[in-house]
């Protein structure tokens, strides 16, 4: 525990002080590792269909959950290795969840998904596992889509002791009301997944329990070092000057494009290296970086690629289509079109995350003003001379700048005041003066010295238009693409007890799944759909001591 304590306290002294980024890891196997184990929903699928996945992060040691890193992903690989689809998912207590959908544009053929931390990859380890994805739009299919021969056995998966699953009946009829029950001691998060069988031969899927087995720890060193996403998301950047003067401990801010109102700062390191830790949560995907410096002109922002996998994927199984896999295909696929076709009525829902707290909303010296309360003005000078109390602009030459009185009644020109308007860091405030005065909302004061970031303020001024109003001149040099994290998927289950979806289509194949299913629930219930044949429940996790849970029962809908 002590170990991991330390090392935490590292990794945060780390990425938050001008430490050279050439400092080494001498021993990482002195420090804890972590391994990922994906369960999805299935290996076989068509387009237009979803990948349903739950991640589950452990500890390599005590096969316990992972409190380490706060960032998982998942991906999509072909055979050449090209990444199709790359995913961000955030990890509580070592677990998360995600959803892929398979689009058209997708070719025939075998494919990995694949899942891991930035931690994981010092050592090379990845979660991989094979899946089949057929294209019955892109041309007739034919047994050259894919290789020589089916030599596919259907093995037995023996099912743990830990718990029993059981149906309340054996023979369902469609769109009836399936309850079933879980007899066991377990009260940690699982993952249950309900659909029909594949009556095609192809490799058993993985699972939690065969993975235990079979895991190996890596001895492999990769040639990059990777530091752990201990508070969220972790992004990397640098800055090299024109005029080949120090880059050291020079300002660097972030903030969000959008409705997130998330700023943040940072200090350079002796090689112009700096990060950005996003603990909050957030949904944007494009930010402004910026240089808080005098001088900001002699240099240039760049973000560092951490993406890009060095290790290459092989042993992808392959598939042949014989003509009774062909009609199956065509069968499963106009059922798949006919439920995209309802995909509006049908549209699983995403939680929306929204982060708009100042970032010193827990400040209880702040004063707020809510600007429709007072008589509106149309310029910005008139409501800082008007309304706003030990607030005023001074201008040097053609510089503006905002200024505040601290509760002492002081003022501090050395020390400049922060400006952010809709989570926008506004270093130069003549960007922000003549702004219309009439499109704000509020503002908010903080009088007193602030420490943000790595960066002394005296005073805050944050301003909310009425609708994210506030376009700041931004040079598309200072704009970056991040990768966010997904949100959170819930699934389309209908509720056939008063008829209310009786006259829309239902060919689902996947009847549920849950994947943030406890057992202390001790049962669960949904509905069969319009398709007929035999089904299967999976059930897949890990106890709270790290112990693997597979358990998997059948039943049929007539």
């Amino acid at each position: 525990m002590m170990k991991n304590i330390l090392f935490f306290c590292f990794i945060v002294l780390l990425t938050n002080s001008t430490i050279s980024q050439t400092t080494k890891f001498s021993d990482i196997d002195a420090y804890p590792q972590e391994k990922i184990y994906l369960h999805t929903n299935t290996n076989f699928f068509l387009t237009g269909e979803t990948v349903l996945y739950k991640i589950y992060c452990r500890d390599i040691a005590s096969n316990t959950m992972s409190s380490l890193s706060k960032v998982g992903y998942v991906e999509l690989i072909n055979q050449e290795n090209n990444s199709i689809s790359k995913q961000k998912i955030r990890l509580k207590n070592g677990l998360g969840n995600g959803a892929i959908f398979l689009s058209s544009s997708l070719k025939t053929g075998t494919y990995k998904i694949i899942s891991y931390t930035q931690w994981m990859r010092n050592k090379q380890i990845f979660f991989e596992e094979n899946i089949f994805i057929i294209n019955p739009f892109s041309a007739k299919l034919t047994a050259s889509d894919t290789l020589k021969k089916n030599n596919f056995k259907k093995e037995f998966v023996k099912t743990t002791t830990y718990l029993k699953l059981a149906s309340n009946k054996k023979v369902y009829q469609k769109r009836e009301l399936v309850t079933l029950t879980f007899d066991g001691h377990i009260s940690k998060t699982m993952s249950l997944s309900v659909r029909k069988q594949d009556s095609i031969l192809i490799p058993t899927k993985i699972n939690a329990v065969a993975f235990e087995q079979n895991f190996k720890p890596s001895r492999i060193r990769s040639k990059k070092e990777y530091l752990p996403e201990l508070r969220g998301s972790l992004y990397q950047g640098s800055i090299t000057s024109k005029t080949n003067k120090s880059v050291l401990n020079k300002k660097i801010g972030l903030s969000f494009i959008g409705e997130n109102k998330i700023t943040k700062i940072s200090i350079t390191d002796a090689t112009g290296i700096f990060f950005f830790n996003i603990d909050a949560a957030y949904d944007a995907s494009n930010v402004r970086i910026q240089v808080l410096e005098k001088d900001k002109k002699n240099y240039t922002i760049s973000l560092i690629d951490t993406h890009k996998l060095e290790k290459k994927f092989d042993n992808f199984d392959e598939l042949l289509l014989t003509e009774n896999i062909r009609k199956l295909i065509k069968k499963r696929s106009f059922y798949t079109q006919i439920e995209n076709a309802y995909i509006e009525v049908k549209q699983p829902t995403y939680p929306f995350i929204k982060n708009n707290k100042a970032i010193f909303h827990h400040n209880k010296n702040k004063v707020v003003y809510i600007l429709d309360e007072y008589t509106r003005f149309k310029t910005v000078k008139e409501v800082t001379v008007e309304i706003l109390k030990d607030v005023w602009i001074s201008k040097e030459k053609e510089e503006y700048c905002f200024n505040i009185r601290d509760v002492n009644l002081e003022s501090n020109t050395t020390l400049k005041t922060l400006l952010i308007v809709d989570g926008f860091l506004v270093d130069n405030h003549n960007d922000f003066v003549f702004f219309d005065a009439l499109k704000i909302k509020s503002i908010a004061l903080i009088k007193e010295k602030y420490y943000f970031g790595a960066k002394n303020y005296h005073g805050i001024i944050n301003i909310i238009t009425f609708k994210n109003d506030y376009k700041p001149n931004v040079n598309s040099k200072n704009q970056f693409l991040l990768l966010k994290p997904i949100e959170e998927k819930i699934t389309f289950s209908p509720d056939y007890r008063e008829n209310i979806n009786k006259q829309i289509p239902d060919f689902r194949t996947q009847l549920f799944w849950g994947s943030n299913f406890n057992l202390t629930a001790e049962k669960t219930s949904f509905y069969t759909s319009d398709q007929t044949g035999t089904f299967e429940a999976i059930i897949e996790g890990f106890t709270k001591e790290g112990i693997a849970i597979y358990e998997k029962i059948t039943f049929s809908v007539q």
